[in-house]
């Protein structure tokens, strides 16, 4: 069974990238003595968040970023930096690693079981969606990155996810290239939707569909 936390920042109700992180850490607590699975998905303000690559050796792009006054923080995961913000899902997957995986040292089954999981919820609305492999590990469709993942393997829990880009928005990605590609472009589920009011709707309704496909995977 998983546990389901859903958060949207707002100006009245603020939900950053770090109340997410402090989330986490509340409910990883809760999980380890039952071995529970939890999954907690965020719509956040505009926010660049580095991976360990970043964080060990710097990059210039974060530096470019940082003098534009757009908030930066640590992902506490692998990989590059990224972009969180208004029309993306981020999702956090707490589960032991054994369970999750089969395997206790399974984190690379773990990416690939994760990313499984969101690709058919990214194909009931790109259905050329795909996995790619190597330095574009993630969803992508045939006009961009739709979805990107890192994880961290914490006293045998996996913690952080993916994230889900649903809804263009002019702050989206700052000026990043996915995967750190150069030329490399994000994309997103509901371009093609039409007006404002039925992709609000259809974004409503990812975290229940990411929730039963996460619900049907198998290791």
């Amino acid at each position: 069974m998983w546990s389901v936390f859903i958060n949207r920042h707002s100006p009245e109700h603020p939900f950053r990238f770090e109340d997410l992180i402090s989330l986490q850490d509340g409910v990883l607590e809760q999980l380890r003595p039952v071995r529970g699975c939890a999954l907690l998905f965020a719509e956040l303000p505009s926010t660049i968040t580095l991976g360990a690559r970043q964080l060990h050796s710097g990059s210039p792009r974060v530096d470019a970023i940082r003098s534009r006054e757009v908030s930066v923080v640590s992902g506490e995961r692998g990989g590059n930096e990224t972009w969180h913000g208004p029309g993306q899902w981020v999702g956090f997957v707490l589960a032991p690693l054994l369970e999750f995986t089969g395997d206790s040292k399974g984190v690379r089954r773990a990416v690939h079981l994760i990313l499984e999981s969101v690709l058919p919820v990214a194909k009931l609305y790109l259905p050329e969606s795909r996995i790619e492999e190597g330095s574009r590990l993630g969803i992508w469709s045939d006009a961009g990155k739709l979805c990107s993942v890192g994880i961290k393997v914490r006293d045998g829990y996996t913690s952080s996810g993916f994230a889900l880009n649903c809804i263009p928005h002019p702050d989206a990605f700052a000026g990043l290239d996915p995967c750190g590609i150069e030329g490399a472009r994000p994309d997103f589920l509901f371009r093609d939707l039409g007006d404002g009011v039925r992709r609000a709707l259809e974004f409503e309704k990812i975290p229940e569909l990411l929730l039963e496909s996460f619900r049907n995977a198998r290791a």
